[in-house]
Protein backbone atom coordinates (compact mmCIF):
# COMPACT_ATOMS: atom_id res chain seq x y z
CA UNK A 1 0.00 0.00 0.00
CA UNK A 2 1.30 3.40 -0.88
CA UNK A 3 1.15 6.82 1.23
CA UNK A 4 -1.49 7.92 -0.75
CA UNK A 5 -3.72 4.79 -0.56
CA UNK A 6 -2.93 4.55 3.67
CA UNK A 7 -4.16 8.73 3.78
CA UNK A 8 -7.52 7.67 1.92
CA UNK A 9 -8.33 4.56 3.91
CA UNK A 10 -7.87 6.61 7.34
CA UNK A 11 -9.56 9.41 5.91
CA UNK A 12 -12.39 6.85 5.11
CA UNK A 13 -12.23 5.13 8.55
CA UNK A 14 -12.55 8.55 10.04
CA UNK A 15 -15.45 9.64 8.15
CA UNK A 16 -17.62 6.28 8.96
CA UNK A 17 -16.51 6.88 12.84
CA UNK A 18 -18.04 10.25 12.73
CA UNK A 19 -21.14 9.99 10.99
CA UNK A 20 -21.77 5.92 11.45
CA UNK A 21 -19.92 4.39 14.43
CA UNK A 22 -20.13 7.08 17.16
CA UNK A 23 -23.63 7.38 16.61
CA UNK A 24 -24.37 4.04 16.59
CA UNK A 25 -22.24 3.51 20.36
CA UNK A 26 -24.54 6.10 21.77
CA UNK A 27 -27.44 4.53 20.25
CA UNK A 28 -26.21 0.97 22.25
CA UNK A 29 -25.39 2.77 25.46
CA UNK A 30 -28.79 4.64 25.55
CA UNK A 31 -29.81 1.18 25.15
CA UNK A 32 -28.02 -0.38 27.52
CA UNK A 33 -28.96 1.92 30.18
CA UNK A 34 -32.54 0.57 29.74
CA UNK A 35 -31.26 -2.91 29.92
CA UNK A 36 -29.10 -2.09 32.80
CA UNK A 37 -32.09 -0.09 34.99
CA UNK A 38 -35.68 -0.37 32.82
CA UNK A 39 -37.40 1.36 36.14
CA UNK A 40 -35.42 4.80 35.50
CA UNK A 41 -37.95 4.84 31.89
CA UNK A 42 -40.88 4.95 34.39
CA UNK A 43 -39.67 8.09 36.10
CA UNK A 44 -42.29 10.99 36.51
CA UNK A 45 -40.28 12.99 34.01
CA UNK A 46 -41.29 10.67 31.10
CA UNK A 47 -45.01 10.66 32.32
CA UNK A 48 -45.18 14.45 32.05
CA UNK A 49 -43.23 14.63 28.93
CA UNK A 50 -44.45 11.16 27.19
CA UNK A 51 -43.06 10.31 23.97
CA UNK A 52 -41.20 13.68 23.39
CA UNK A 53 -39.05 12.78 26.62
CA UNK A 54 -37.33 9.68 24.56
CA UNK A 55 -36.48 11.74 21.81
CA UNK A 56 -35.40 14.37 23.27
CA UNK A 57 -33.30 11.37 24.56
CA UNK A 58 -32.39 10.24 21.88
CA UNK A 59 -31.55 13.61 19.63
CA UNK A 60 -29.49 14.82 22.98
CA UNK A 61 -28.07 11.47 22.74
CA UNK A 62 -26.80 11.75 19.03
CA UNK A 63 -25.56 15.09 19.93
CA UNK A 64 -23.74 14.24 23.02
CA UNK A 65 -21.81 11.61 20.58
CA UNK A 66 -20.89 13.98 18.07
CA UNK A 67 -19.48 16.75 20.72
CA UNK A 68 -17.61 14.27 22.26
CA UNK A 69 -16.06 12.53 19.38
CA UNK A 70 -14.89 15.92 18.16
CA UNK A 71 -13.78 17.38 21.28
CA UNK A 72 -11.51 13.91 22.38
CA UNK A 73 -10.15 13.82 19.18
CA UNK A 74 -9.56 17.86 19.64
CA UNK A 75 -7.96 17.09 23.15
CA UNK A 76 -5.78 13.80 21.75
CA UNK A 77 -4.20 16.29 19.02
CA UNK A 78 -3.50 18.80 21.54
CA UNK A 79 -1.43 16.00 23.67
CA UNK A 80 -0.04 14.89 20.16
CA UNK A 81 2.02 18.21 20.63
CA UNK A 82 2.71 18.80 24.17
CA UNK A 83 2.92 14.99 24.90
CA UNK A 84 3.63 12.71 22.27
CA UNK A 85 3.39 9.15 22.75
CA UNK A 86 6.90 8.74 21.57
CA UNK A 87 8.71 10.57 24.75
CA UNK A 88 5.74 9.88 27.52
CA UNK A 89 4.18 6.68 27.04
CA UNK A 90 3.21 5.89 30.34
CA UNK A 91 2.28 9.76 31.37
CA UNK A 92 0.47 9.96 28.26
CA UNK A 93 -1.73 6.82 28.55
CA UNK A 94 -1.95 7.96 32.42
CA UNK A 95 -2.86 11.77 31.46
CA UNK A 96 -4.88 10.94 28.45
CA UNK A 97 -7.60 8.46 30.35
CA UNK A 98 -7.32 11.41 33.41
CA UNK A 99 -8.08 13.95 30.21
CA UNK A 100 -11.03 11.98 28.82
CA UNK A 101 -12.40 11.01 31.77
CA UNK A 102 -13.13 14.53 33.19
CA UNK A 103 -14.10 15.59 30.00
CA UNK A 104 -16.40 12.89 29.52
CA UNK A 105 -18.22 14.08 32.73
CA UNK A 106 -18.32 17.47 31.92
CA UNK A 107 -19.96 17.30 28.50
CA UNK A 108 -22.57 14.90 30.14
CA UNK A 109 -22.93 17.24 32.91
CA UNK A 110 -23.32 19.91 30.62
CA UNK A 111 -26.29 18.31 28.62
CA UNK A 112 -27.72 17.42 31.60
CA UNK A 113 -28.42 20.67 32.54
CA UNK A 114 -29.33 21.90 28.82
CA UNK A 115 -32.18 18.93 28.84
CA UNK A 116 -33.44 20.18 32.20
CA UNK A 117 -33.52 24.06 31.28
CA UNK A 118 -35.43 23.04 27.59
CA UNK A 119 -37.28 20.63 28.63
CA UNK A 120 -38.10 20.01 32.62
CA UNK A 121 -40.99 22.77 34.14
CA UNK A 122 -39.42 24.74 37.28
CA UNK A 123 -42.29 22.96 39.17
CA UNK A 124 -40.96 19.76 38.34
CA UNK A 125 -39.79 18.12 41.64
CA UNK A 126 -36.51 15.85 41.14
CA UNK A 127 -37.11 12.79 42.32
CA UNK A 128 -34.89 9.97 43.64
CA UNK A 129 -34.91 7.72 40.19
CA UNK A 130 -34.03 11.19 38.18
CA UNK A 131 -30.85 11.36 40.34
CA UNK A 132 -30.34 7.73 39.98
CA UNK A 133 -31.02 8.35 36.12
CA UNK A 134 -28.70 11.49 36.25
CA UNK A 135 -25.75 9.92 37.79
CA UNK A 136 -25.75 6.28 35.11
CA UNK A 137 -25.71 8.61 32.27
CA UNK A 138 -22.97 10.41 33.68
CA UNK A 139 -20.78 7.13 34.07
CA UNK A 140 -22.26 6.24 30.42
CA UNK A 141 -20.83 9.89 29.13
CA UNK A 142 -17.66 8.84 30.67
CA UNK A 143 -17.51 5.03 29.37
CA UNK A 144 -18.52 6.54 25.72
CA UNK A 145 -15.70 9.45 26.07
CA UNK A 146 -13.03 6.66 26.82
CA UNK A 147 -14.36 4.11 24.33
CA UNK A 148 -14.62 6.97 21.57
CA UNK A 149 -10.72 8.19 22.60
CA UNK A 150 -9.58 4.76 22.55
CA UNK A 151 -11.02 3.73 18.76
CA UNK A 152 -9.21 6.88 17.69
CA UNK A 153 -5.62 6.31 19.47
CA UNK A 154 -5.82 2.48 18.13
CA UNK A 155 -6.28 3.75 14.46
CA UNK A 156 -3.99 6.54 14.61
CA UNK A 157 -1.13 3.88 16.30
CA UNK A 158 -2.04 1.22 13.34
CA UNK A 159 -1.82 4.24 10.76
CA UNK A 160 1.67 4.91 11.85
CA UNK A 161 2.70 1.26 11.92
CA UNK A 162 1.45 0.98 8.35
CA UNK A 163 3.27 4.34 7.31
CA UNK A 164 6.36 3.20 9.31
CA UNK A 165 6.10 0.02 7.06
CA UNK A 166 5.50 2.01 3.48
CA UNK A 167 8.63 3.93 4.48
CA UNK A 168 11.19 1.15 5.28
CA UNK A 169 9.88 -1.02 2.30
CA UNK A 170 10.71 2.20 0.58
CA UNK A 171 13.85 2.81 1.99
CA UNK A 172 15.03 -0.60 1.50
CA UNK A 173 13.70 -0.89 -2.17
CA UNK A 174 15.86 2.80 -2.94
CA UNK A 175 19.19 1.21 -1.26
CA UNK A 176 18.74 -2.09 -2.92
CA UNK A 177 18.46 -0.03 -6.38
CA UNK A 178 21.21 2.43 -5.32
CA UNK A 179 23.60 -0.29 -4.41
CA UNK A 180 22.99 -2.13 -7.47
CA UNK A 181 23.44 0.77 -10.08
CA UNK A 182 26.88 1.36 -7.76
CA UNK A 183 27.66 -2.13 -8.22
CA UNK A 184 27.19 -1.95 -11.89
CA UNK A 185 29.26 1.16 -12.19
CA UNK A 186 32.21 -0.49 -10.79
CA UNK A 187 31.99 -3.93 -12.38
CA UNK A 188 31.56 -2.65 -15.80
CA UNK A 189 34.56 -0.57 -16.48
CA UNK A 190 36.77 -2.75 -14.82
CA UNK A 191 35.68 -5.83 -16.56
CA UNK A 192 36.10 -3.92 -20.16
CA UNK A 193 39.74 -3.01 -19.64
CA UNK A 194 40.70 -6.17 -18.51
CA UNK A 195 39.20 -7.80 -21.23
CA UNK A 196 40.77 -5.17 -23.73
CA UNK A 197 44.55 -5.63 -22.39
CA UNK A 198 43.77 -9.52 -23.05
CA UNK A 199 42.11 -8.73 -26.52
CA UNK A 200 45.64 -6.79 -27.28
CA UNK A 201 47.87 -10.09 -26.93
CA UNK A 202 45.18 -11.85 -28.96
CA UNK A 203 44.81 -10.28 -31.69
CA UNK A 204 48.62 -10.70 -32.87
CA UNK A 205 48.90 -14.13 -31.45
CA UNK A 206 45.82 -15.94 -31.75
CA UNK A 207 43.14 -16.43 -34.62
CA UNK A 208 40.38 -16.49 -32.20
CA UNK A 209 40.49 -12.35 -31.72
CA UNK A 210 37.30 -12.47 -33.76
CA UNK A 211 35.64 -14.78 -31.52
CA UNK A 212 36.66 -13.22 -28.41
CA UNK A 213 35.54 -9.37 -29.73
CA UNK A 214 32.20 -11.42 -30.78
CA UNK A 215 31.58 -12.48 -27.13
CA UNK A 216 32.92 -9.87 -25.21
CA UNK A 217 30.20 -7.73 -27.61
CA UNK A 218 27.58 -9.92 -26.73
CA UNK A 219 28.52 -9.27 -22.65
CA UNK A 220 28.32 -5.42 -23.14
CA UNK A 221 24.89 -5.68 -25.43
CA UNK A 222 23.17 -8.51 -22.49
CA UNK A 223 24.38 -5.99 -19.90
CA UNK A 224 23.01 -2.60 -21.47
CA UNK A 225 19.58 -4.09 -22.94
CA UNK A 226 19.09 -5.89 -19.77
CA UNK A 227 20.56 -4.03 -16.08
CA UNK A 228 16.98 -2.50 -15.83
CA UNK A 229 15.13 -5.27 -15.84
CA UNK A 230 13.49 -7.44 -12.96
CA UNK A 231 13.72 -11.02 -14.31
CA UNK A 232 15.26 -12.69 -17.95
CA UNK A 233 14.90 -16.11 -19.24
CA UNK A 234 17.62 -18.50 -17.54
CA UNK A 235 18.55 -19.18 -21.47
CA UNK A 236 19.60 -16.02 -21.75
CA UNK A 237 21.63 -15.86 -18.57
CA UNK A 238 22.95 -18.41 -19.94
CA UNK A 239 24.42 -17.66 -23.07
CA UNK A 240 25.70 -14.66 -21.30
CA UNK A 241 27.48 -16.41 -18.65
CA UNK A 242 28.71 -18.48 -21.75
CA UNK A 243 30.38 -15.79 -23.63
CA UNK A 244 31.66 -14.69 -20.35
CA UNK A 245 33.47 -17.94 -18.88
CA UNK A 246 34.93 -17.76 -22.75
CA UNK A 247 36.27 -14.14 -22.09
CA UNK A 248 37.63 -15.83 -18.80
CA UNK A 249 39.40 -19.12 -20.71
CA UNK A 250 41.33 -16.81 -23.33
CA UNK A 251 42.53 -14.73 -19.90
CA UNK A 252 42.85 -17.81 -17.56
CA UNK A 253 43.50 -21.10 -20.20
CA UNK A 254 43.00 -24.48 -18.65
CA UNK A 255 43.11 -22.32 -15.03
CA UNK A 256 39.26 -22.81 -15.46
CA UNK A 257 36.99 -25.67 -15.94
CA UNK A 258 33.06 -25.44 -16.95
CA UNK A 259 30.23 -27.79 -17.00
CA UNK A 260 26.66 -26.80 -17.71
CA UNK A 261 24.14 -28.99 -17.17
CA UNK A 262 20.76 -27.32 -17.44
CA UNK A 263 17.80 -29.88 -18.74
CA UNK A 264 15.72 -27.19 -22.12
CA UNK A 265 12.96 -27.72 -19.69
CA UNK A 266 14.08 -25.45 -17.19
CA UNK A 267 15.45 -23.23 -19.48
CA UNK A 268 12.53 -21.03 -20.23
CA UNK A 269 12.26 -20.61 -16.55
CA UNK A 270 12.82 -16.96 -15.12
CA UNK A 271 15.93 -15.29 -12.87
CA UNK A 272 17.05 -11.85 -12.16
CA UNK A 273 19.94 -10.60 -14.90
CA UNK A 274 23.32 -10.82 -14.91
CA UNK A 275 23.03 -13.50 -11.76
CA UNK A 276 25.21 -15.97 -12.84
CA UNK A 277 28.05 -13.18 -14.07
CA UNK A 278 28.36 -11.92 -10.85
CA UNK A 279 28.40 -15.20 -9.13
CA UNK A 280 31.54 -16.49 -11.83
CA UNK A 281 33.29 -12.78 -11.12
CA UNK A 282 33.00 -13.74 -7.47
CA UNK A 283 34.84 -17.21 -7.96
CA UNK A 284 37.19 -15.82 -10.24
CA UNK A 285 37.82 -12.94 -7.97
CA UNK A 286 38.10 -15.21 -4.89
CA UNK A 287 39.94 -18.02 -5.48
CA UNK A 288 43.40 -18.62 -6.68
CA UNK A 289 43.11 -19.47 -10.96
CA UNK A 290 46.16 -21.04 -12.27
CA UNK A 291 46.72 -24.24 -14.13
CA UNK A 292 48.01 -25.87 -11.40
CA UNK A 293 45.21 -25.61 -9.08
CA UNK A 294 41.89 -24.95 -11.81
CA UNK A 295 39.09 -23.43 -10.78
CA UNK A 296 35.90 -25.66 -11.98
CA UNK A 297 32.54 -24.06 -11.75
CA UNK A 298 29.51 -26.11 -12.53
CA UNK A 299 26.19 -24.78 -13.32
CA UNK A 300 23.19 -27.71 -12.90
CA UNK A 301 19.55 -27.74 -11.77
CA UNK A 302 18.28 -29.84 -8.97
CA UNK A 303 15.28 -31.98 -8.40
CA UNK A 304 13.79 -29.32 -6.40
CA UNK A 305 14.04 -26.81 -9.61
CA UNK A 306 16.87 -24.79 -8.20
CA UNK A 307 19.75 -23.54 -10.34
CA UNK A 308 22.74 -24.73 -8.31
CA UNK A 309 25.84 -22.55 -9.16
CA UNK A 310 28.70 -24.18 -7.53
CA UNK A 311 32.84 -23.20 -7.88
CA UNK A 312 36.14 -25.11 -6.16
CA UNK A 313 37.61 -23.55 -3.04
CA UNK A 314 41.43 -22.44 -3.54
CA UNK A 315 40.81 -18.99 -1.53
CA UNK A 316 43.58 -16.22 -2.33
CA UNK A 317 45.07 -14.59 0.62
CA UNK A 318 44.27 -10.86 -0.88
CA UNK A 319 40.89 -10.02 -2.34
CA UNK A 320 41.20 -6.81 -4.27
CA UNK A 321 37.64 -4.53 -3.72
CA UNK A 322 35.35 -5.04 -1.25
CA UNK A 323 33.82 -8.47 0.06
CA UNK A 324 30.09 -9.78 -0.34
CA UNK A 325 29.12 -6.84 -2.81
CA UNK A 326 27.85 -9.26 -5.49
CA UNK A 327 25.97 -11.54 -2.74
CA UNK A 328 24.29 -9.10 -0.94
CA UNK A 329 23.40 -8.05 -4.21
CA UNK A 330 21.43 -11.00 -5.56
CA UNK A 331 20.37 -11.27 -1.90
CA UNK A 332 18.33 -8.26 -1.67
CA UNK A 333 16.84 -8.27 -5.54
CA UNK A 334 15.54 -11.68 -4.57
CA UNK A 335 13.86 -10.05 -1.57
CA UNK A 336 12.57 -7.66 -3.83
CA UNK A 337 10.91 -10.29 -6.37
CA UNK A 338 9.69 -11.86 -3.12
CA UNK A 339 10.21 -15.36 -5.16
CA UNK A 340 12.12 -17.43 -2.92
CA UNK A 341 15.47 -17.07 -1.29
CA UNK A 342 19.36 -17.68 -2.29
CA UNK A 343 21.00 -20.55 -0.86
CA UNK A 344 24.79 -20.17 0.07
CA UNK A 345 26.38 -23.01 1.35
CA UNK A 346 30.50 -23.39 1.97
CA UNK A 347 32.49 -26.30 2.30
CA UNK A 348 35.72 -26.79 2.63
CA UNK A 349 36.59 -27.79 -1.06
CA UNK A 350 33.62 -25.99 -2.74
CA UNK A 351 31.01 -22.93 -2.81
CA UNK A 352 27.60 -23.74 -3.41
CA UNK A 353 25.18 -21.11 -4.48
CA UNK A 354 21.08 -22.37 -4.83
CA UNK A 355 19.17 -19.75 -6.60
CA UNK A 356 15.30 -19.95 -6.67
CA UNK A 357 13.92 -20.13 -10.67
CA UNK A 358 10.94 -18.39 -11.20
Amino acid sequence: MNPDNLKETSRSFMLWLRWAGVPLVGLLLYALSYVINPKLFAAPYYDQLGWTGYVCDLVFVLIGSFVLFESTVWLSRWLDRWLPWSDWPWQRLLGQFALMVVWGLVVTRFLIWLIDWLLIPSTYQVTELDIMGMRQTVVLGVIMAVCINAVYTGESFFRRWKAALVEAEQLKRESVEARFQALKSQLDPHFLFNNLNTLTYLVDENPTAVRFIGNLSLVYRYILQNRDKTLVPLSDELKLAEAYLFLLKNRFGEGIQVEIDVPDCDRNRMIPPMTLQLLIENAVKHNVVDEARPLAIRLKCSESGELVVENSLHRRQTVEGKNGIGLRNIRHRYELLNCGEPTIVEAETAFTVRLPLV
